[in-house]
């Protein structure tokens, strides 16, 4: 008896040891990766995972996007909050130019990234045949919905206000709790919904796949994703080219002490991985490191032109492939203006745009459930591209931003505002 307690025991103990490796294995895959995974299964498994197995996955992924819709107007009110209030330090004016600056830096990216994509989308691109499909698709085994209490738009609204109030009133124990609040947002958004993500992307992969849609729209990914890649880095050149004032030599300089920043984010598909090796960068362009300490901080997760080209292009991909129209100018301009507005509540975790935007493409852009799930899929796979752009573009911008004070004589309080900005920066 006792015997067979110890056998017990050392399974359990091996048991747990192997479940550990296997977990510590699975933690080395990137993510982008995983999700591919995710996309390419339903071909993998066709033919012997059952329907019921299939139905169970996709009522999986609706139910996480139930509760994340639910969830998701206080992740946003609490993001901006914190946004607006550690822009809002004793150098206000400093602080409405930095954010009225990062807004029209991303709505450029925008509306780039849609004029590009309204041209060359339809060419490589094209919308699926559905010849042959006779209606019936997958559906979900069960339905669970929850109404959200406002809407993201609304949230986002109250947080501007909510932060701009805080600022006003200057008391520390306020700031503080709505920073407490952010940061069990993004604990929540990390320790939560990023681990659910492949399932979240599995359950819309069988749908898409049962309803003939998947492989035709993988058919565009190569082409799409050589477009973004090429889009962004032009971008980037052209973005530190204005910086540099047309010139040639310093463009060169600038990019080489840039160029370890995009190798970084490519590879760690982290923006706060890349902060050290940006701050470094950008301190040796401007000749300026206090300057690069202020605005690297502020800017990091905010100033994103990188994923503003790579959803515009996705988005205008995905309406094209589900025989949706493309946006008129006025429609897509109101969408880009909420776009940029939501940048300012971007989670700095992975596929954090498509979290707080998922709500507005659907109902701006007229996006479904199941193109809700693809263009977070092919966001994710795209991301590491995404990622190195949007830190080397912070270089860029930082570049501009530091002319534009000295010409307006704001550059003083840079030096003499850099720590509080830090210390509201963290």
């Amino acid at each position: 008896m006792q015997g067979c307690r110890r056998a017990s025991v050392r399974m359990r103990v091996l048991l747990r040891r192997t479940f550990r490796k296997v977990v510590a294995h699975f933690e080395h895959i990137k993510l982008p990766v995983l999700l591919l995974l995710m996309m390419l299964a339903p071909f993998v498994t066709e033919g012997w995972l059952s329907y019921d197995m299939q139905s169970f996955f996709y009522a999986l992924s609706l139910t996480i996007k139930s509760v994340l819709v639910f969830l998701l107007p206080f992740v946003v009110f609490s993001f901006v909050a914190v946004s607006f209030i550690r822009l809002g330090g004793s150098a206000w004016l400093f602080a409405v130019l930095l954010a009225g600056m990062v807004f029209l830096s991303n709505i450029t990216a925008i509306f780039t990234g849609y004029a590009i994509g309204r041209l060359v989308v339809p060419m490589i691109a094209m919308p699926v045949s559905l010849d042959g499909f006779d209606g019936n698709g997958l559906g979900a085994m069960w339905v669970f919905e929850l109404m959200p209490l406002c809407s993201n738009m609304t949230a986002l609204l109250l947080g501007v206000v909510a932060g701009i109030l805080v600022n006003a009133l200057k008391k520390q124990p306020l700031r503080d709790g709505f920073c407490r609040l952010a940061d069990a947002a993004g604990w929540g958004l990390v320790h939560g919904f990023v681990p659910l993500l492949p399932f979240f992307i599995l359950g819309f992969a069988f749908k898409l796949h049962a309803d003939g849609i998947l492989s035709q729209a993988l058919l565009s990914f190569g082409p799409l994703l050589a477009l973004v890649i090429l889009v962004q880095i032009c971008y980037l050149f052209g973005y530190f080219l204005l910086a540099a004032k047309f010139s040639v030599q310093r463009l060169l300089r600038y990019v080489g002490n840039i160029l370890p920043v995009w190798l970084t984010g490519l590879g760690t598909l982290s923006s706060a991985a890349a902060m050290p090796v940006l701050i470094d960068g950008t301190g040796k362009n401007l000749g300026n490191h206090a300057m690069a300490r202020t605005i690297v901080p502020m800017t990091i997760n905010i100033h994103t032109i990188g994923s503003a080209i790579c959803m515009t292009i996705l988005a205008l991909m995905i309406l094209n492939t589900f025989n949706q129209p493309l946006p008129s100018l006025p429609a897509f301009a109101v969408f880009a203006f909420f776009f940029a507005l939501t940048k300012f509540s971007v989670a700095a975790v992975p596929g954090g745009v498509v979290l707080v935007v998922g709500p507005i493409l659907q109902s701006l852009l007229g996006f479904s459930d199941e193109m809700l799930g693809l263009i977070t899929a092919l966001y994710m796979i795209f991301d590491p591209f995404g990622t190195a752009t949007n830190v080397s573009g912070n270089g860029a911008f930082a570049i501009v931003f530091d002319r534009l004070c000295h010409s307006l004589g704001l550059a003083n309080i840079n030096d003499t505002e850099s720590g509080e900005f830090n210390r509201s920066s963290h």
